[in-house]
């Protein structure tokens, strides 16, 4: 683990990402050392950075200690940036800020395999997340929302489906969701909550080297449950086909398989450990 470049465990009491959520962060997948969709993630970190007022992140840097943490391996590497120590209270004085970044590694999830072979089954949440543009799209410190909702269920679901105050489908706990809907995928808007996803944009992105259309929209838990097919994302996961949800069972479609395959192709060996 590096904390401002330096190997250590440890960051102040005083940290406002310890005290108030005040920062951000990016868990990315890394093949034999090599951070993967890297540029991907640096833009989202970007993005947040300008959304929270903190400086630019220096994105060769990070990647410098990315490269250092992961060591030659497959693992993870999450990049974690905050205000760094300010007084008690809310307030900073933006003049003084001397940020915290941290950079460390976990060992890779080990039920990737099982999960893309066999599908998943999906749990509807109680809990919803709360709605602020403001807060939308990148990845704060703040991950109460999810942790309630992950809360709520065991072993007996893979990932759980989470809709907005207003009762919106908006993505999983740790996951962005697409429905198939004829010959077109739809994945939810992401402009009042939830994470703008590094892997749900690069499907979106791609979807027409599968002859798919893809939409981004509002949609209503009574579209999802109709849809032809359902699977949920993310850039360490690939991609999770979707088998069972509120009591449907759902097909392995031949174009998430199309798109699983080219994952495994052209992004990261990992996604077929």
């Amino acid at each position: 683990m590096l904390v401002n470049g330096n190997p250590g465990n440890s960051i102040s009491i005083e940290d406002r990402g310890l005290l108030y959520g005040d920062g951000l962060f990016e868990t990315i997948l890394c093949e034999k050392g090599s951070p993967i969709l890297f540029m991907e993630h640096m833009q989202r970190l970007q993005f947040g950075c300008r959304k929270l007022n903190f400086s630019d992140p220096n994105t060769e840097l990070i990647r410098s200690e990315a490269l250092s943490v992961a060591n030659g391996e497959d693992c993870l590497v999450k990049v974690v940036l905050t205000r760094g120590e300010s007084a008690r209270g809310y307030y900073y004085d933006a003049s003084t800020v001397n940020y915290t970044r941290i950079i460390y590694r976990s060992n890779l999830p080990k039920v990737l395999q099982e999960n893309w072979s066999n599908g998943i089954r999906l749990y509807l949440c109680k809990h919803r997340l709360a709605e602020n543009r403001d807060l939308a799209g990148y990845k704060h410190l703040n991950r109460l929302d999810q942790v309630l909702a992950r809360a709520e269920w065991n072993q007996e679901f893979a990932e759980g489906v989470t809709l907005s105050t207003r009762g919106h489908v908006i993505e999983g706990t740790m996951s962005n969701i697409f429905l198939q809907v004829n010959d077109q995928w739809i994945t939810p808007k992401i402009d009042q909550c939830g994470v703008q996803g590094v892997m749900r944009d690069f499907i979106c992105q791609h979807a027409a080297e599968f002859s798919i259309a893809c939409q981004q929209k509002e949609v209503s838990l009574t579209e999802l449950k109709h849809a032809d097919a359902i699977f949920v994302c993310n850039s360490v996961i690939g991609v999770w086909p979707v088998i069972h949800f509120e009591g449907k069972d759902y097909p392995f479609s031949q174009s998430v398989k199309n798109l699983m395959q080219y994952l495994r192709q052209n992004v990261s060996y990992l996604y077929n450990v």
